[in-house]
């Protein structure tokens, strides 16, 4: 199982979890292009990785504009000549509201993040997946689009449009060498989920290398099989 010198494009790459993927990649030999919105966050990520100027490309963009994302994809081609996969870790939690009390700006905030920016970003790697006859891409999901709880009904909705909307790829790509995959984590391991729920118990959560080592897999020749799947990956939770 190899990604070596795959061209592989993470959005959210300064997160917890998108940290663990972009040095994941790295340490297995791909050629990484990075984007989050802060540049200084980028910076620091990419020092961190040590990878030569010809194997690493960091670009700030807003994955909910429309026209930064065209570029961000488009500069992504332009450096490396291809990108073969896209590893979609940007989105975000609104929540702690029923349904009756959330705001209708709070569900157009979840929307915005987690649905827009994937069809958004998906919508601009695809022809280049086609064009090459290769391609992968990742999702991150989450349990609660499968199995909503309490206070949680703008986010839950969104991340499973987010489901039923990289299901609509697989479909569509079927047969042309792209995959399209979403990964369902419970609560992720990161200092902001501890910092928010200090009283949890955080060995009931996902590690985020483990869910990036799920991406690797999904990411690579040896999974080309499986495609239009959600991957639970709940830890003991």
């Amino acid at each position: 199982m190899t990604v070596r010198d795959k061209v592989v494009l993470i959005t959210g790459a300064t997160g917890a979890l998108g940290g663990a993927t972009a040095q994941a990649f790295a340490r297995a030999g791909a050629r990484l292009a990075l984007t989050a919105r802060s540049e200084e966050r980028l910076e620091k990520l990419a020092n961190s990785l040590n990878l030569s100027a010809d194997r690493l490309l960091t670009l700030a963009a807003d994955v909910t504009d429309s026209t930064l994302v065209n570029h961000l994809v488009g500069q992504t081609v332009s450096y490396f000549g291809r990108v073969d996969a896209l590893l979609h870790v940007a989105g975000g939690y609104r929540g702690g509201k029923t349904v009756a009390e959330t705001e209708l700006d709070d569900l157009d905030f979840m929307l915005e993040l987690n649905l827009k920016s994937t069809f958004l970003i998906c919508q601009a790697v695809l022809p280049h997946m086609v064009t090459q006859a290769w391609g992968r891409i990742v999702a991150i999901g989450a349990r609660a689009a499968v199995r909503p709880t309490r206070r949680s009904g703008a986010y839950a909705a969104s991340k499973a449009a987010l489901i039923a909307l990289i299901e609509t790829i697989a479909a569509e790509v079927k047969g042309s060498g792209i995959t399209a995959n979403v990964i369902l984590p419970s609560t992720i391991d990161t200092p902001t989920n501890r910092q928010f729920m200090p009283k949890a118990d955080f060995g009931k959560w996902v590690p985020p290398d483990q869910i990036a080592a799920a991406m690797l897999y999904l990411c690579s020749d040896e999974a080309a099989s499986i495609s239009g799947a959600r991957i639970p990956v709940y830890g003991g939770a």
